[in-house]
């Protein structure tokens, strides 16, 4: 082979590596949103977002240690926690962690449904883009994207970091699929849980 050829497919590899390469995670921040006196949701919403919200989490705790991931959870029981001090568990959690908050959605608009994911900065891109997209293959519901908002948990973070929004509660069947169905939130569980393995090592 000659040397200029040799040295144009050596490059293509070099840069196929550097677009393929997955986040170098040892460690998952798992941040089950609200929690003790703050429930989510907004006033008179019939299904409890921070009861499914960390339903749904541990489920991804069990499926991520199951696959040999360190797991560290802001909070692992109907607690409070403050946001400044879900960052910072993020931030004192040694390696090169990832953050990925979970969420259910509200609205007035009762008909509103489907699957959001947040992130602040392109240092979350391809960990949004892998749950975002997994998540809504299983949901059934509509994508309303990926979009860039400054929620205090991904504004401050250091971590790569997602905010996920896994359907609303205050949509009659969308909520009652959410709440009711232990088998559905498996199935938003183990959609998290690929699209962070298929990014971290």
């Amino acid at each position: 082979m000659d040397l200029p050829l040799f040295s144009l497919l050596r490059r293509l590899l070099l840069l196929g590596c550097v677009f393929a390469a997955p986040l170098q995670a040892a460690t998952i921040v798992l941040d089950a949103g609200h929690g003790g006196h703050d429930p989510g949701g907004i006033p008179g919403q019939r299904y409890s977002e921070k009861a499914a919200a960390l339903d749904v989490t541990l489920r991804i705790r069990a499926k991520l240690t199951a696959a040999g991931h360190r797991v560290v959870m802001t909070r692992s029981t109907d607690t409070f926690v403050e946001l400044s001090e879900r960052v910072a568990i993020a931030k004192r959690t040694p390696g090169k962690p990832i953050f990925v908050s979970i969420h259910f959605n509200s609205a007035a608009n009762r008909d509103a449904c489907g699957i959001e994911t947040y992130l602040y900065d392109k240092r979350g891109a391809a960990l949004a883009q892998a749950i975002h997209r997994r998540v809504v293959a299983v949901s059934g519901g509509p994508d309303r994207g990926i979009r860039r908002a400054r929620f205090y948990v991904l504004r401050y973070n250091s971590r790569p970091s997602v905010l996920v929004e896994l359907g609303f509660l205050t949509n009659s069947q969308e909520g009652a699929k959410i709440s009711r169905s232990e088998a559905y939130r498996q199935k938003l569980a183990d959609a998290v849980s690929a699209g962070i393995r298929s990014v971290v090592r």
